[in-house]
């Protein structure tokens, strides 16, 4: 039966490849940048991070998700700016996604506030293996993909800006904007969908500032279907954190981290779905791991900002 499942699943989404969801990530509200260039370097200092997710785990060609980056700010000749550079392999069974952007923002002072606009442009290489499938499963006989193995190479293009004022934060980002085609053996004409997204939250301090509440909030969409996300997450002295965020139709997580030393930190969140999978797998779980780090003269070393963010 769970193969079963997998094979329709895999079937429906590669079909048509116009309507391909970007990876989904429990921890994306520590990892703005990966939706939004625009957040390249808003910390101030350099940042690295590693996200690592096992989707529905014990169940056969489940997706597997890595995506790494780093950013840092620039300020060349007063400008205010920042960079970043991100790597990121997907695989759904037969599917396997490489994909590589460099990122450049520009901030612009508003006050006390700022506003960013960011760019990221790169590649993103899509690949086949239609000879795998799921033991005892049927042979693939859809058209749209390909009977053996195949790939693609593109230029991808994404954009976003965002608005940060004080401890409140606002972020608009398209990825795959051109919408690149992608040049595959199969008769179907396929392409990246654009994607729409939206994020937004605050970071409530209570108890003399011991205790930090940060609701956030995220909306994406191809503009044919919408998810929202809705995420609540608690820091206790800037140091251990525990947080639940809620996907409409898929799913619900468990977070939990720890700042471990010198601005390393380490999270894990659990993930339930909500589908007709729920019964076929051990849930997901995703790690991740970053580290913000200054070589100003100016400021401490390994200063550490806030946990909301990587």
């Amino acid at each position: 039966m769970k193969r079963a499942l997998l094979i329709i699943i895999l079937l429906s989404s590669l079909t048509n490849i116009i309507a391909q969801q970007d990876p989904v990530f429990s921890h994306i509200f520590f990892d703005k940048v990966e939706i939004n260039p625009a957040f390249a370097g808003s910390q101030g200092d350099i940042c690295v991070g590693i996200i690592n997710r096992q989707q529905w785990v014990g169940f056969e060609g489940a997706p597997k998700t890595t995506a790494l980056n780093a950013n840092m700010p620039l300020n060349i000749f007063g400008t205010q700016s920042g960079v970043g550079i991100s790597v990121m392999d997907d695989r759904l069974g037969f599917e396997n996604n490489f994909q590589l952007g460099l990122q450049y923002a520009y901030f612009a002072n508003l006050g006390n506030n700022k506003l960013s606009f960011g760019v990221d442009a790169g590649f993103y290489n899509i690949a086949f293996d239609g000879s795998w499938t799921p033991p005892d499963a049927p042979a693939n006989s859809d058209p749209a993909i390909p009977a053996e193995k195949d790939n693609s190479m593109v230029f991808d293009l994404s954009f976003g800006l965002t608005y940060l004022a004080g401890d409140f934060y606002i972020g608009l980002s398209a990825t795959h904007l051109t919408e690149p085609k992608l040049n595959l053996i199969s008769s179907e004409q396929s392409f990246l969908k654009r994607h729409y997204y939206l994020m937004a939250g605050y970071n409530w301090q209570i108890m003399d500032g011991s205790l930090d509440l940060s609701p956030n909030l995220l909306i994406k969409s191809d503009a044919a279907s919408a998810q929202i996300t809705i995420n609540l997450t608690a820091t206790y002295n800037k140091k251990f954190w525990g947080g639940v965020t809620y996907r409409t139709i898929d799913a619900i997580d468990i977070m939990a981290g720890i700042e471990l030393f010198n601005g390393i930190r380490l999270g894990y969140a659990y993930g339930l779905n909500f589908s007709k999978l729920i019964s076929t797998n051990g849930g997901s779980h995703e790690v991740m791991l970053g580290y913000c780090f200054s070589l100003g003269f100016d400021k401490a070393p390994q200063k550490y900002k806030s946990v909301r963010f990587l």
